[in-house]
């Protein structure tokens, strides 16, 4: 029997300390990962291979939901054996501390805490350090667990394992530092050591381990509390407050239906499959004993079925509660059914229909059993944890994978999600800011939030999420113009209007090159950086784009030090500065209104409007999106940049364009080429 601690003994009522950014040392192919600053939801890119399981290993191993300790037999570097040692820190996580934490801390060391960072470090050995604490004093705590005894004499077999795996979990956690956590095992202790009226022969000599153990871990807590300094109550109270770290590397589908005799056959015989064990995780998230279900199979009167019936429900309200919670809305419900040992699992989705699992698409039963496995793998707690990821969605198809985000997203809110992944799909680059690459060096695993600096298979994923093509030849020009799609089609056909006239433009050698979003704008201009290139990355005069030029300009360009590259505003580009513009802004109002209602025109007739007419306000979008939404209608800005670029497309002379597009566009080139010029 393997003895199991409490679950925790964190306070569930109040929210962790934060990871805000880790290290990894001496641990495989890693000697020194770098610090890796962490979001809600961080991605690691990087080929097979390039260490990304052993970073998140590391990582889970700080603090497991299930103990787990570093081994230096199995987890240090290959090669320089001859520097081995148990003091050689592992992992280094910094957190952030809530007012409440500070405060204790302030409490229990009698001095002003004025940062709310702490980093905490935990070596091969399993001793954690703090950065307030002292850590000498682990090692007479070392001396003092030892003292805990094991079973001399003659005892039953489970009893001696019992009492082994509880002196092993006193001396772990003494060895750690968790001294709270100590001094409140032994009732938890008492229950697995309890007298069991099968071992009569054995009786007397386990009531005198039981009186020998439980006195010697009486006084182990008494003078570990005596002893500790103040520090070292700090770093106690620390390590109270981490969180817990999970990681998983197994996404399972499960199909719904089970033959109980056939499970409880392997199970006899330990070949329990992985769609066993995933169906016995169900049961067991639903409340629902295995053991239990077998036994009720063979009963067919119909008194035992309608009682198992009633259990049942009970199981799926028990399960169905806990998919509530977890989604914040019910997004599927879950029904059992049973014919004697025959157990079917019945899910109503979004569409309504109660459908049996296994009829349901592959990739339903994907998201469902991985829901199920993260509950499971988090004891249904799914908050205010650090989950750890290891390519998930890789047998999803690309649609799977952006709706796997969208979870992982939601996952985010209440936890910290760090994931690894070498897919396309799985990489969001409207938030570049969470995405960090790992290369391999000579000196092994190194991390980095350096885009441009990726090696060619890792650059080539994040290459092909821009969809803009692969293996280094998807920029044409050393100059570049980034902008989002939507101004790029205008752009892009009033530059070719203005040569048709003979007017002048951009130099030729300027390429402009549309990205997906704002967001996509700064990561491309940022790879485009480290290609060496001269990029211009053009945002419009919002909100967001103000941010993303601040994030481009102060996070990437002090870098490279190219000096020609520059985050531009459009207002400023286009020689109006200080105003609302979108890129509609180079166009009149009756113009940009006519191009909307051409885009709409069905609806627009379908709500019986004759002539759309834009609410007061500055940006012609901004009063568009006003205006339709009033009749129950969404608004596509690109849908409407489109239409404006089909029609300059078949104009022929410049003087077709509205009056002021021409000169407001020719200010935006020149501004780019000068940029160039410099």
């Amino acid at each position: 029997m393997r003895f199991r601690a409490r679950e925790n003994s964190r306070c569930l009522t109040c929210v962790p300390m934060k990871l805000t950014r880790f290290k990894v040392q001496h641990y495989r192919c890693i000697l020194d990962s770098g610090w890796i600053d962490v979001e809600d939801l961080t991605v690691l890119v990087g080929k097979n291979e390039s260490g990304k399981t052993s970073l998140l290993k590391a990582l889970c191993q700080f603090n497991p939901l299930q103990p787990e300790p570093y081994h230096l037999s199995r987890d240090w570097p290959r090669g320089v054996r001859e520097e081995r040692s148990e003091k050689q820190v592992v992992c280094t996580a910094e957190f952030a501390l809530a007012p409440e934490e500070m405060k204790r801390l302030q409490e229990l060391t009698a001095l002003p805490v004025t940062s709310n960072r702490v980093q905490v470090s935990r070596d091969y050995g399993g001793r954690f350090t703090a950065a307030c604490a002292v850590a000498t004093q682990r090692d007479d705590a070392d001396g003092v667990a030892d003292a805990l005894p094991e079973p001399a004499l003659a005892v039953s077999e489970e009893f001696r394992e019992a009492a082994l795996a509880c002196r092993a979990e006193a001396l772990r956690l003494a060895h750690e530092g968790r001294y709270a956590e100590l001094a409140e095992i032994k009732p938890h202790q008492e229950r697995a050591l309890a007298p069991r009226g099968n071992h009569k022969l054995h009786q007397p000599n386990e009531d005198e381990f039981r009186s020998q153990y439980f006195t010697k871990l009486s006084e182990l807590s008494g003078q570990l509390a005596e002893t500790r300094p103040l520090e070292s109550k700090a770093t106690d109270y620390l390590v109270s407050r981490l969180p817990a770290f999970v990681f998983m590397d197994e996404y399972r589908a499960f199909n719904g239906s089970a033959q109980l005799g056939d499970i409880k056959h392997r199970m006899e015989r330990k070949h329990l499959n992985a769609d066993d064990e995933t169906f016995l995780m169900l049961l067991s998230l639903a409340g629902l004993d295995f053991e239990k279900e077998h036994g009720k199979g063979a009963h067919r009167s119909g008194k035992a079925r309608e009682d198992r019936q009633y259990d049942l429900s009970d199981a799926e309200a028990v399960l169905n509660r806990k998919l509530e919670n977890h989604w914040g809305q019910l997004r599927y419900q879950v029904e059992f059914r049973t014919d004697g040992q025959q157990f079917m699992t019945f899910v109503k989705g979004e569409d309504g229909a109660l459908v049996r699992l296994e009829e349901r698409s592959r990739g339903f039963q994907w998201f469902f059993s991985f829901d199920l496995l993260l509950m499971h793998q988090t004891q249904g707690r799914l908050k205010d944890c650090v989950i750890l990821l290891d390519e998930p969605g890789l047998h999803l198809h690309p649609e799977g994978q952006r709706d796997l985000l969208a979870r992982l997203e939601e996952h985010a809110r209440h936890n910290t999600i760090i994931y690894t992944t070498h897919l396309p799909g799985m990489i969001d680059l409207a938030t570049p800011e969470r995405i960090r690459v790992i290369n391999h060096s000579e000196t092994g695993t190194v991390v980095s939030e350096d885009l441009a600096a990726a090696e060619p298979i890792a650059r080539e994923v994040l290459q092909a999420s821009l969809s803009v093509g692969c293996l280094g030849g998807w920029i044409a020009s050393e100059q570049n113009l980034v902008l989002e799609a939507g101004m790029y089609w205008v752009l892009s056909e009033v530059a070719g209007l203005l040569r048709r006239s003979g007017r002048e433009v951009m130099p030729f050698d300027v390429m402009m090159v549309p990205a997906g979003s704002v967001g996509e704008t700064v990561y491309l201009a940022a790879l485009m950086l480290g290609e060496q290139r001269d990029v211009a990355a053009l945002f419009e005069s919002d909100d967001s784009g103000r941010t993303a030029r601040r994030q481009f300009e102060q996070g990437w360009l002090p870098k490279y030090q190219g000096n020609r590259s520059a985050g531009l505003d459009l207002a400023d580009a286009i020689g109006t500065p200080g105003r609302e513009c979108g890129i509609e802004e180079l166009f009149t109002e009756s113009f940009y209104v006519a191009r909307v209602q051409q885009v709409y025109e069905k609806q627009l007739l379908a709500a019986g409007v004759r002539r759309l007419i834009l609410p007061p306000g500055d940006r012609l979008a901004t009063r568009a999106a006003a205006a339709l939404q009033a009749l129950g209608l969404p608004f596509h800005k690109r849908a409407v940049c489109r239409r404006i670029a089909a029609d300059i497309r078949q104009m022929r002379a410049v003087n077709e364009l509205p009056e002021g597009a021409r000169r407001l566009a020719e200010n935006l080139f020149k501004t780019v080429a000068n940029l160039m010029a410099r």
